[in-house]
């Protein structure tokens, strides 16, 4: 994948030599992002620990949701459209990623013993920011084009995504109507994340409808005592806009 990934670009910049022509286009999109795996959650319980001196921050026992939260992202891309409409392009862009989960009770830690703390119900939202940047190979197809009103772009290939940094944040109630709320950076698991993207654009002249879907295979989640293997790799589909530079 990684030789694929520095590859394309080479071959793309070699393109105009051998008589194929360049198009250059900057997008922006709307994500839709969750984690799959059996390391994820629907709900969830926060650890507040407010009232522990010299504590952790208050945070989720579980933070990687498999609910759809809304991000965005912005990318430029470079393809080569050859004489019988095969597509090859390259693409760079960043993505700000929302996942989502609920929560259902809240522990609250102390130093008091015997029990140290106890457990009330609760309510609210955990989100995990995910901050990535992303490189994308594809290959592929175009139907339409020259003579044509429309142009569809239907591309496949690797993406290769660098995980900048993840913060987690959440607020809600408790039964008691008690407000509480987490706000901290998250270590993932890994920062490189491979993936699996399928990609269509739809052209009118220079504007464009642009769609894709990641799926990805790196796992996210850290190893805690109580989940010794973890899986929580990420599922990202994209909608937005197009611009053809040329």
């Amino acid at each position: 994948m990684k030789h694929l990934l520095l590859a394309l670009p080479l071959g793309l910049v070699l393109a105009p030599a051998y008589g194929q022509h360049m198009e250059y286009s900057a997008r922006g999109t709307v994500g839709f992002a969750k984690f799959a795996g059996n390391g994820v959650a629907s709900t969830t319980t926060v650890n507040d620990a407010n009232n522990v001196p010299n504590a952790e921050s208050s945070r989720a026992v579980n933070p990687y949701g498999n609910t759809y939260g809304t991000g965005g992202g912005l990318s430029v891309r470079v393809q080569r459209v050859e004489k019988f409409n095969v597509i090859t392009a390259f693409d760079l862009g960043y993505d700000l990623m929302q996942t989502r989960l609920g929560v259902t009770a809240i522990r609250y830690n102390s130093i008091v013993p015997p029990d140290y703390g106890f457990n009330r119900a609760g309510s609210g939202v955990v989100r995990l920011f995910s901050h990535a940047v992303t490189a994308f190979g594809g290959v592929g197809y175009r139907l339409g084009g020259e003579g044509h009103a429309l142009a569809l772009d239907a591309l496949v290939g690797p993406e290769l995504a660098y995980l900048v940094a993840a913060h987690e944040n959440g607020d809600g109630t408790n039964s008691s109507g008690t407000a509480w709320h987490t706000d901290l950076s998250r270590t993932p698991n890994t920062h490189f994340d491979f993936r699996l993207r399928g990609d269509l654009s739809i052209w009118r002249k220079r504007v464009g409808v642009v769609a894709s879907y990641s799926y990805g295979f790196s796992n996210y989640q850290p190893a805690t005592s109580g989940v010794s293997s973890p899986d929580a790799s990420i599922r990202l589909a994209r909608v937005g806009l197009g611009y053809r530079l040329k």
